[in-house]
């Protein structure tokens, strides 16, 4: 259980802190919004790994002791994140220097720290990723959701097949993004969203977005892979982090195309299951790709299950 946070100066006191600093204002400026983005884009990132991000993308702007000056002075005002400590974090922690600490966002800490040792959990071994100067620092704004492939393709979706203005439909987009992002489920959490903002769709529909979804989820840069997206993830350490896959037999894929099992409620008890979300999004694309594969039937051709009746008469019922 953590201890205490920081406690947080009067501003007549961080401002003598600021001019001992010797900065110029566009640095400090530029460190500030450095620190808000590592905090939205990485949730938890060590002091160490900061000042080396900083470093790289900006040679010779700050000393190590400058950066660590500035970083003493960010942890006593008020931000979207802490600079904490393992000993500030677990009471039995051995004390820490300084230059040990990470920032960390403040949902972890506030109302829940098995958020924080959770996270700490799934970003542990995983190599850091780190996106462009210009990228990296769109993420101070807490609202901002990256214009990628996966997310114009969603976007478009939402327009073109559920008729929703541009606004509207990067605004449905960025529920999506959020539930990637922070959520524990993901999948099950953007259906029940969509069913409370009464965003309808059809079987049809709702299969093509499962699809977009999952490759929106595939390619988006995660807190918890510290910074990588799933994708990205699997390549860097060789294939070691792809999730198991489960594949559906030829009855299965065959009940699916006659009818016999509905595509729409398959997805739903997949979603509504205890698999890990990787596995039930993989499962829920199967799906659709199989559906999309299987050709149209007309109302008084011979049904697919091979009934011998017309369709209208049998699984077209």
């Amino acid at each position: 259980t953590m201890k205490k946070f920081p406690r947080v100066y009067a501003e007549s006191t961080i401002s003598r802190m600021y001019r001992k600093l010797e900065l110029p204002e566009e640095t400090v400026e530029l460190l500030n919004r450095y620190f808000v983005a590592f905090s939205t884009f990485y949730e938890i990132l060590p002091l160490k790994d900061a000042y080396d991000i900083i470093s790289r993308q900006n040679k010779g702007m700050v000393t190590f002791e400058q950066f660590m000056a500035f970083s003493e002075i960010a942890r006593h005002e008020e931000h979207n994140y802490y600079i904490l400590a393992k000993d500030e974090l677990y009471r039995d922690a051995p004390q820490e220097e300084p230059e040990e600490r990470e920032i960390v966002h403040e949902s972890l800490v506030e109302f829940d720290f098995e958020e924080y040792y959770e996270m700490t959990e799934s970003q542990y071994g995983k190599p850091l990723f780190v996106p462009s100067k210009n990228e990296l620092l769109e993420y101070c704004d807490d609202l901002y959701v990256p214009h990628t492939p996966q997310t114009d393709a969603l976007e478009k979706f939402f327009r073109t097949k559920l008729k929703k203005d541009r606004e509207q439909a990067w605004d449905l987009v960025g529920e999506c993004f959020i539930v990637i992002v922070c959520g524990d489920d993901p999948l099950n959490e953007i259906l029940d969203a969509f069913e409370r903002m009464r965003v309808r769709m059809t079987e049809s529909q709702l299969e093509e977005f499962l699809g977009l979804f999952n490759d929106m989820h595939n390619n988006t840069n995660m807190p918890r892979n510290r910074g990588f997206t799933p994708n990205e993830l699997h390549k860097s350490m060789g294939g070691l982090s792809k999730p198991k896959e489960i594949h559906f037999g030829p009855n299965i894929t065959s009940a699916i195309a006659n009818g016999t099992i509905n595509p729409l409620d398959m997805c739903r008890e997949i979603a509504a299951g205890d698999l890990p979300d990787e596995i039930k999004i993989q499962m829920i694309s199967e799906v659709a790709r199989t559906t999309a594969n299987i050709p149209k039937v007309g109302r008084n051709e011979p049904c697919p299950c091979g009934s011998g009746k017309k369709y209208k008469k049998c699984c077209g019922r």
